[in-house]
């Protein structure tokens, strides 16, 4: 049976290994001296131990210590983010991690405990918590590859960020508190009325939620801010416009909620690198 070694995944530079499989293929049973978190974003598969076998789909968790042994079989599509992380990252204990409830059951490595094998700790996020999980390990990944000044400190405090989440999680299966229907609503509102001039202050006090809830629901689930989401959405709109009918630019710049045509003038140029007149000239459907 093959055994994984950390050495062969790592630089100096950070204590973590990212591994994005698009598909993850059929893998035999094996054991590695790290431990490793697998996020599953898409399909199905079978995960194996010799103790165990569980159906993995979009949503599932799966945290294998040092020296657990698993693989994967029967895999459909199966789409999955694989976080590589040194032991000596955890045993170093950095801000007190270890005395968070649920530490020692996702983490502490089984080779330093005197029992019969445990367990693979799994648990399934609902579509709310993948899309918040997700959005940390995309902005580690925007940090790896821009590189920018500091970009390794910048990802360890995601990496705890993430840590953080899974274990409040972990702990409350329900946290956060917004369910996926709050969230729905609020999109939904934003997408009936992108054409009003709304504030954050107006979504807090209709959908009865705190400002940072309302903020990170938003960029949860459309990735966007609500504000980004709204001038997606008017520039959207305002492309099909200018291309299907003889509205002047005046007109439907006021249509898409501005009261400045110039503005609305800047900010199509800044979506799509053109004037309004510009794109119209181009793709006019006449």
């Amino acid at each position: 049976m093959e055994r994984l070694v950390s050495k062969k995944y790592w630089t100096r530079e950070t204590p973590y290994h990212f591994e994005f499989r698009n598909p993850q293929p059929a893998f035999p049973l094996h054991s590695h001296d790290f431990t490793e978190v697998v996020i599953i974003y898409n399909g199905t598969g079978l995960h194996r131990t010799p103790q165990q076998s569980f159906k993995l789909e979009a949503g599932d968790v799966v945290f294998i210590k040092p020296g657990q042994i698993h693989g994967y079989d029967a895999v459909d599509n199966l789409v999955l983010m694989n976080i590589l992380i040194k032991p000596s990252f955890l045993a170093d204990n950095v801000f007190g991690l270890s005395t968070a409830p649920g530490y020692s059951d996702l983490f502490l490595s089984t080779d330093s405990i005197k029992s019969e094998p445990q367990s693979v700790i799994h648990f399934r996020l609902n579509r709310l918590q993948l899309f918040e999980v997700q959005a940390i390990l995309e902005s580690m990944q925007e940090e790896i590859d821009s590189r920018h000044l500091l970009w390794n400190i910048e990802n360890t405090i995601y990496l705890f960020e993430l840590f953080i989440l899974l274990l409040r999680i972990y702990n409350n299966p329900a946290y956060p508190a917004t369910t996926e229907k709050d969230a729905s609503a609020v999109v939904k509102y934003v997408e009936k009325n992108f054409r009003e001039n709304f504030t954050i202050k107006q979504l807090m006090e209709c959908f009865n939620m705190s400002e940072s809830t309302v903020l990170r629901t938003f960029k949860r689930v459309t990735g966007y801010s609500a504000s980004e989401y709204q001038m997606r959405r008017r520039m959207l709109v305002a492309m099909d416009e200018l291309a299907a009918t003889d509205k002047s630019v005046t007109q439907i710049a006021y249509d898409m909620g501005f009261n400045d045509s110039n503005y609305f003038s800047r900010s199509f140029r800044r979506f799509t690198g053109i004037t309004p007149t510009a794109y119209r000239k181009r793709f006019s459907k006449k």
